[in-house]
């Protein structure tokens, strides 16, 4: 396993933020990077803190299916590996384009000195923070996705691309649920083609930023997502 020191000076087409634990997100954009020929990548893997304060009534995110830690996935898709006690070991090392598949709180100087680009599962600037997609529906906002560039703002800032999920008449919410989830990887890759672009900056203003759901809210969704597909579905015909 390398040592943080060893990468000092070194070039990557992209580094890639992630967990210490077998994680899907990065699993899928780890295997997406490699069929579309990025061949000098580092993964920089931490552990992982954050656990969900209650189970989700309805799940919405693909569940982990192949219990392979990062640095054996590194390892077999030819990408370096480095796992780190935390962001403050990559201080020093500035003008990387990273990619979040994974991450906590990022500190303030690695975000100011480096590209770090996030995918949100969400249509920036509505439905900020967490559960992206379930309040989206229950306060009849777009669904989408949104790569930017992390920042001042939360969910918000300079943009690099955004799209709307279409929704259609025999979707069921867990349909949407993948196909928000398969543009998400899809265009965090498909980001780092963009980074030079010129980008448009959206301002958080004073839309919310979500916490999860909480589950008096959340056994309505499912009543509530055949409510927002009566009003915005794309009839198959």
């Amino acid at each position: 396993m390398m040592m943080l020191d060893s990468i000092k000076g070194k070039q990557y087409e992209c580094i890639a933020f992630t967990y210490d634990v077998p994680h899907r997100k990065t699993y899928d954009t780890l295997s997406l990077l490699k069929a579309k020929g990025y061949k000098n990548v580092l993964v920089y893997a931490v552990s992982m803190h954050y656990k969900k304060k209650f189970k989700p009534i309805y799940e919405h995110r693909p569940q982990v299916v192949y219990e392979i830690y990062p640095d054996e996935l590194a390892k077999n898709l030819g990408y370096q590996f480095c796992k780190g006690n935390g962001y403050e070991e990559f201080d020093g090392l500035k003008g990387n384009i990273i990619l979040v598949c994974g991450a906590g709180i990022i500190p303030n100087n690695i975000v100011e000195g480096n590209m770090i680009i996030n995918a949100h599962p969400g249509y920036i600037p509505y439905a900020r923070g967490l559960d992206a997609l379930k309040w989206a529906i229950v306060e009849d906002e777009p669904i989408g996705v949104t790569t930017h560039l992390l920042g001042n703002e939360i969910d918000a800032g300079e943009i690099i691309s955004r799209i709307k999920i279409p929704i259609y008449d025999n979707d069921t919410f867990h349909s949407v649920a993948q196909r928000v989830y398969e543009n998400e990887i899809n265009m965090l890759v498909d980001a780092l083609l963009h980074i030079s672009d010129k980008h448009k900056y959206i301002n958080a203003g004073d839309t919310v930023l979500h916490k999860r759901m909480p589950p008096e809210v959340e056994k309505e969704l499912l009543l509530k997502f055949e409510e927002y597909k009566h009003m915005h579905a794309y009839k198959n015909v």
